[in-house]
């Protein structure tokens, strides 16, 4: 099972991200666009784990959700991280990137001294909406408006990244946690 640990947004956020990547898209010659019902934020990528891991990684963010509290965050500008002409193109956190540190700060230490999980890649909050993009003009994609709300992170997910029947990408929450609470 491919696993990772994220925020899922709510149909509101979906939708503004969606606006983004309609406007990428509309400025790009090709890219693999990131679905509608994928739209999330990683906290942590976990990697390959047997079923019979899950169990422990759901005690994690347990132990995450009585540790951590809800807070606000804005999204708004977009970027790239640059892999020669081609882009993977994603949403940042524009207000409250501290907090998301912490979060995932905090995820770390309780998952790495809980299980060993290979994927040591530092945290750098984004939202991916396209990857492989190669633009046709790269400053007409990077002027979009922010979203007008501020989003509130309340719940973390252990999410399941598999393929369909028609090999198409999902994202599927396996177990999900609200914080604050016990």
């Amino acid at each position: 099972m491919r696993l990772f640990v994220a925020i899922n947004f709510d149909q509101n956020v979906k939708d503004y991200l969606s606006e983004v990547q309609a406007l990428v898209r509309s400025t790009a010659f090709k890219g693999n666009y990131t679905l509608y019902d994928n739209f999330h934020l990683t906290l942590r990528f976990l990697g390959e784990f047997p079923e019979g891991e899950v169990d422990t990684f759901c005690d994690c963010l347990d132990e995450l959700a009585c540790d951590a509290k809800p807070f606000t965050i804005r999204i708004g500008d977009i970027n790239s991280f640059n892999r020669k002409d081609k882009h993977i193109v994603y949403v940042d956190v524009t207000e409250n990137k501290e907090e998301l540190y912490k979060l995932a700060k905090k995820l770390n230490e309780i998952i790495d001294k809980t299980i060993e999980v290979e994927d040591k890649t530092p945290f750098k909050p984004h939202i991916t909406i396209g990857r492989e993009v190669v633009f046709k003009n790269m400053q007409t994609a990077l002027n979009v408006a922010p979203y007008p709300h501020p989003i509130l992170v309340n719940e973390v997910s252990l999410m399941l990244s598999s393929r369909n029947k028609h090999n198409v990408l999902t994202y599927t929450p396996l177990y999900t946690v609200r914080l604050g609470e016990e």
